[in-house]
């Protein structure tokens, strides 16, 4: 069997299918971070049911262990397979490393170099080809709403109150399991040193006596113990612009303000809206804030970040805060961003409730404007903070 179609059958089999939404919440190329574990060879072990279908299947097909490698260095889009093909294996005692690394990169070849080839390495470096080379790395919501499992209460939305859950980079502790973050959760670091994600830093930080609620898929589960993260040391530091907030855009009984970045045509609309308590007759506003991206064309898709607060003035404090992921048809959206008379009105939101795909959210406690502030700028692209503080100032 050709290289190429006994990597395509892999890619479609069901071993693979069962783990891939899995894998791609982890927002990385994996050859490389196996390549560069520093026990070679070793995998996640909810993939090691795959790398040994792969395994099975290599021997089953009399595969040829050099076409394949030969075929996986030349056609990786990441480099990874040439990586992993020169620090998985343990060359022949008569060539040096600088040898061996030379002949693998010339030849792109193991077999004439090496004593021993390590099966289970070789279909670790085949896992990784296909997850990080034959499968989309983007999804859209709708290729997840349905298909979520979830073992704990939930809201209406689909958010699981996680009280006590140890945030890490990749993904949380709760309940003895460890989950990777859902896919479309922003994982913006504060600083390159930390141990969890930005987002999680500032309610851990800046917040108490509150319920934290996310997003838990039994998908992205796993038990504690083989949980570990991805992401390494960061290598930018973020930058939260200076706080602004004083509340003077903040008026009337619904309040919509555009700002627009004149370079790329980005737009970051804010709507305000009153309300009030209904237990306590108190005034309240909904803030919401959501980043629309430049689209030229009606065509396929497009997955916007929309953020919403509940504002009491009297007090000066949020009660509720939440991250969520808007998607909109391409034609939809075409229309809400040119915000036009006879089309669909700029502040007008998703056409189901499983478009607007909530991800995590903190409420029931009294949270700061500062800290308001700090968790819109972490979940906001750079332009969009900038739009952010002038509509703020």
């Amino acid at each position: 069997m050709e290289p190429e179609l006994f990597l395509l059958e892999m890619a479609e089999s069901e071993e693979c299918n069962k783990i891939m939404y899995k894998r791609l919440a982890i927002h990385k190329y994996i050859g490389l971070y196996y390549a560069m574990k520093r026990e070679r060879g070793v995998i996640d072990p909810f993939m090691i049911p795959f790398r040994d279908f792969v395994k099975t299947k290599i021997a089953e097909n009399g595969i040829d262990i050099d076409e394949l490698m030969k075929y996986m260095i030349e056609n990786d889009q990441s480099n990874c397979a040439l990586f992993a093909a020169t620090t998985m294996f343990k060359p022949k005692k008569e060539l040096s490393s600088d040898a061996y690394y030379n002949a693998i990169a010339k030849y792109k070849i193991i077999t004439p170099f090496v004593d021993d080839i390590d099966m289970n390495k070789v279909a670790l470096i085949v896992v990784s080809f296909v997850f990080d080379n034959l499968y989309p790395s983007k999804i859209d919501i709708t290729d997840v709403v349905g298909k979520e499992e979830f073992a704990y209460p939930i809201n209406q939305y689909g958010l699981t109150k996680v009280n006590g859950a140890i945030f890490k980079k990749d993904g949380l502790i709760f309940d003895g399991k460890g989950y990777f973050y859902n896919y479309f959760t922003n994982k913006t670091m504060l600083d390159p040193f930390d141990t969890m994600v930005g987002f999680a830093r500032i309610i851990h930080d800046d917040t108490s006596d509150c319920d934290i609620l996310y997003r838990l898929d039994e998908r992205l589960a796993m038990p504690a113990a083989e949980y570990y993260d991805y992401t390494g040391v960061a290598f930018e530091k973020f930058y939260g612009p200076q706080f602004k907030f004083n509340g003077s855009s903040l008026t009337g009984t619904k309040t919509v303000i555009v700002h627009i970045d004149s370079d790329t045509m980005a737009k970051l609309l804010m709507v305000i809206k009153k309300g009030e308590d209904q237990n306590t007759n108190e005034e309240f506003w909904h803030i919401e804030i959501e980043a629309l991206p430049y689209k030229e064309n009606g065509s396929g898709h497009v997955i916007t970040t929309f953020l919403h607060g509940m504002y009491y003035p009297r007090r000066e404090v949020f009660t509720h805060i939440d991250y969520t992921k808007n998607q909109y048809s391409g034609t939809d959206y075409i229309q809400k961003y040119a915000d036009s008379v006879d089309g669909m009105p700029i502040d007008q939101y998703t056409a189901t409730r499983d478009l607007h795909y909530k991800i995590w959210c903190i409420e029931n406690g009294e949270f700061s404007r500062d800290t308001w502030y700090k968790l819109m700028i972490v979940s906001l692209g750079t332009k969009y903070q900038k739009l952010l503080n002038e509509i703020l100032s």
